[in-house]
């Protein structure tokens, strides 16, 4: 998690979002580790991970930690728009950020889907294409 901002790592920590700290943290990581370059950093209630630490860099995923019940995480990835997999779908709730089509809902005492490691290297590449040559 050493690519979350301080910001990020700092708002962990808050009796808020501590007890999605344990869901968070594993989640973090893996949409991190799909390339070095990647960065997480803290915007308003949510965590936007891009592919590179400019703040023009494309997002590939998001997370926003909901602390009502059921307590939950929310993750969405730009993935194509006829991606398809159990669990994966149109945003539960009335979010939208540009870029990110599919959504992942982890419930607190859920595990974290092994398929999201190969989910975060699929939108990572997608998010990539919007790039272009810098």
């Amino acid at each position: 998690m050493e690519r979350l901002t301080d910001r990020a790592h700092e708002k962990l920590d808050t009796p808020r979002w501590k007890p999605l700290r344990d869901l968070l943290v594993p989640v973090s990581k893996t949409l991190l580790e799909v390339s070095p370059d990647a960065q997480g950093d803290l915007a308003g209630n949510y965590i936007k991970v891009a592919t590179g630490p400019a703040p023009t860099r494309p997002t590939y995923a998001a997370v926003w930690p909901k602390v009502t019940l059921p307590k939950r995480l929310i993750v969405g990835l730009a993935l194509p728009e006829d991606f398809e997999a159990a669990g994966v779908g149109p945003s539960p709730e009335r979010i939208f950020y540009q870029g990110l089509t599919r959504f992942l809902v982890i419930e607190e005492g859920q595990a974290v889907p092994d398929e999201l490691a190969a989910w975060a290297k699929q939108a990572y590449k997608e998010a990539s294409l919007l790039e272009g040559p810098e």
